[in-house]
């Protein structure tokens, strides 16, 4: 940390704009990275999360920054959910993982008539 100014007693500990820049890069790369960790194929934590838009005992869609992740398997149930941190917990028994793009989904029109 830099000693910016001295004054009247004062000492200023702020940090420099290099480091609130590194500081803000570090911290935006943490939402638009992800991590998933599976612990003998029983329990899961995912971090990056964005939204869980839908979820059943077999079937967890997990909405990344970039791409969607699918988690299949069986008596699936989401145990802990923050989307403002960007953190899920799973538990149950995982069969597979499925990454997909998130690309714009496309009219119904655009479909049929490619």
């Amino acid at each position: 940390m830099k000693c910016a100014t001295h004054e009247r007693g004062n000492m200023d500990f702020s940090k420099t704009s290099n480091q609130k820049a590194i500081d803000q890069a570090a911290k935006t790369a943490q939402k638009t990275s992800h991590k998933v960790e599976l612990d003998h194929l029983h329990a899961m934590s995912v971090t990056g999360v964005e939204d869980v838009p839908t979820f059943t005992d077999k079937t967890i869609v997990i909405r990344l920054k970039d791409e969607t992740l699918t988690v299949s398997g069986q008596n699936l149930s989401v145990k802990n959910l923050d989307v403002t941190e960007g953190k899920l917990q799973i538990e149950g028994q995982v069969n597979a993982l499925k990454y997909s793009s998130s690309s714009a989904p496309t009219s119904f029109a655009k479909r049929i008539f490619k």
